[in-house]
């Protein structure tokens, strides 16, 4: 823009001193031809009144004509020509055979009197300004004056003209450089801004220095520059928030084209389909499962109502559900992506449980309800009813301890702290442990020890402590054999204390370890209900363990021994 200005500029200055110059070049030639015209005109007449003596001997007239005007200064050419043109008499030529009649001054001359012309003369081969008039007799007289002068005038006009010229035009040039460099600044300054805002620099800014249209441009282009950078930064954030809140999504999320090319997808998404290298522009290709994915998405977009299914995934016994709808557009479907499994598990257990609960309460109340209609009948004597009074009162206290265990495993399930946790000696919790159930071994005829270091302290429910405790040595008595021990060991490792309940009873099957702390799980159910248990022992005691910042794991050797080991941080 600039460079168009300065030569729109420089265009007009030439045009203007062009015209100034042809104007003033054609006013110059017009006074001299006025001057030149008078000049001759007077010469003319001078000479028209000596008519007698130009018929006489006209040569001689011609020439002393010719010699007056030139010691006067008057460079002009006298010539006396017959009506049929012959050259009768000239000033600067005696004998000119050439025949004048076609000059258009003599023809004009001999039709209207008098002529003029300007050319390049065919005799002396210079350039003339010619004036004729005609006589009475029909002589013509014919009066020249080089055209050298006015030739030389127009021509120092032109070289001034061209000076003057080139001059205005380096003036004006660097004028207009000046000034169209100062008008076009904020509208380059503008211009680099526009190209810095569509790079993505939206903190580009003009400063405004005028006060004119320019500098209103730049301050509405200020204006909308800023509300472009708050557009973008309201856009980049809710984007950001919208990738976080997908990224920390537990589903994944995944976006397609009709050409199965990959619009949008979140890093949990490449998880569950188990294709880390799954990129936005990618194709959905890699494995059976994304294309069952896909498929479901392109059933999506093709019939625009959701598609709902639960499919295999990549690892074993995993199970997942897509949520596939198609978006507005037509052209994309979206889907959610599932990990089911756990919850698979948990209405797995669900259902256990429920079974086994069941399953639990219906044993002792048959056994109630039975003893209760065999008490109906008269016919029985005292020690047949003092049996089924034995029996109501075992199954009683069965029930009750199924409740009471249930109802503190749901209090340790839904604590998330203890307010009544306090320093606790695991050396007193397992004495009196092992003193309260000493009798119980005694008449298992099992041996039963203990020795746990006095620095072994650990902030615990005192009473939750021992009932932790008290189930793993009651199973370890329960399920021991005649003759067998139970050893109760608390020692101090790094910073945590290691409480072991070793047993050499029957021991545990390696495919009954990764159950064995599930409620209700029992390894033999048989033997669990014939000792009295409810099957909620060891899941207490890893609740226990957890709410209190520890872990529970077993080793067990059938028909050797299990040994049960809690890790418990220490008490600071």
């Amino acid at each position: 823009m600039k460079k168009k200005l300065i030569l729109l500029n420089s265009i007009t200055v030439v045009l203007a001193f062009s015209a100034a110059f042809l104007f003033s070049a054609f006013q110059v030639q017009q006074r001299y031809h006025e001057m030149f015209s008078q000049r001759v005109s007077t010469a003319l007449s001078v000479l028209s009144a000596e008519e007698d003596k130009i018929l006489q001997d006209p040569q001689e007239i011609a020439q002393e004509v010719g010699e007056q005007l030139s010691q006067n200064g008057d460079e002009m050419r006298i010539s006396i020509i017959s009506s049929d043109g012959q050259v009768l008499g000239d000033s600067t030529q005696k004998e000119i055979l050439e025949n004048h009649a076609n000059r258009p001054e003599v023809k004009a001359a001999k039709e209207f009197g008098r002529g003029t012309d300007t050319r390049m003369s065919a005799t002396v081969h210079q350039s003339y300004y010619y004036e004729a008039i005609s006589l009475e007799s029909g002589v013509i007289l014919r009066a020249a004056l080089p055209t050298t002068q006015i030739d030389q005038e127009i021509l120092g006009l032109w070289k001034t003209a061209a000076f003057s010229i080139g001059l205005g035009v380096l003036i004006v040039l660097a004028i207009t450089g000046a000034m169209v460099s100062r008008a076009t600044r904020p509208l380059q300054e503008l211009t680099k801004a526009a190209g810095k805002i569509a790079k993505g620099e939206y903190s580009s800014r003009v400063k405004v220095t005028e006060k004119d249209e320019v500098g209103d441009l730049a301050s509405s282009f200020n204006k909308m520059a800023q509300s472009t950078q708050q557009a973008m930064e309201a856009q980049r954030h809710n984007q950001n928030q919208l990738e976080g809140l997908l990224d920390s999504m537990d589903s994944g999320v995944l976006a397609i084209d009709r050409e199965d090319k990959v619009q949008f997808l979140n890093e949990r998404a490449r998880e569950l389909v188990g294709i880390p290298h799954l990129a936005v522009g990618g194709q959905m290709e890699g494995s059976l499962l994304l294309a069952h994915i896909g498929h479901l998405m392109h059933r999506a977009m093709e019939s625009g109502e959701a598609v709902r299914q639960e499919l295999s995934g990549q690892k074993e016994e995993q199970k997942l559900t897509v949520y596939a709808v198609r978006v507005d557009d037509g052209h994309t479907a979206l889907a959610v992506i599932s990990d089911v499994t756990r919850m698979k598990q948990l209405e797995q257990l669900r259902t256990e449980f429920v079974s086994n609960v069941t399953h639990e309460l219906k044993t002792p109340l048959t056994a109630i309800r039975g003893s209760i209609e065999l008490l109906k009948s008269a016919d029985r004597d005292e020690k047949t009813r003092a049996y089924f009074y034995d029996v109501l009162d075992m199954e009683t206290q069965r029930l009750q301890h199924l409740i009471d265990d249930m109802l503190a495993l749901s209090q340790i399930e839904n604590a998330k702290e203890d307010p009544s946790a306090k320093m606790c000696s695991v050396e007193q919790a397992v004495k009196e442990v092992v003193g309260r159930l000493s009798q119980t071994a005694k008449q298992n005829e099992v041996q039963l020890s203990y020795h746990v270091d006095p620095k072994a302290i650990v902030r615990f429910s005192p009473t939750r402590l021992q009932q932790m405790i008290s189930n793993l040595v009651e199973n370890a008595i329960k399920y021991n054999r005649k003759g067998g021990t139970v050893s109760v060991d608390g020692l101090l490792r790094r910073n945590m204390v290691v409480i072991n309940v070793k047993d050499t009873g029957i021991g545990i099957a390696p495919e009954h370890i990764g159950r064995l702390f599930e409620r209700f799980y029992r390894v033999d159910a048989s033997r669990s209900r014939e000792i009295g248990g409810t099957g909620l022992g060891l899941s207490i005691v890893k609740h226990l363990a957890v709410l209190y910042g520890g872990t529970v794991s077993v080793e067990s050797v059938p028909e050797k021994g299990s040994t049960f080991t809690v890790t418990l941080p220490i008490a600071k």
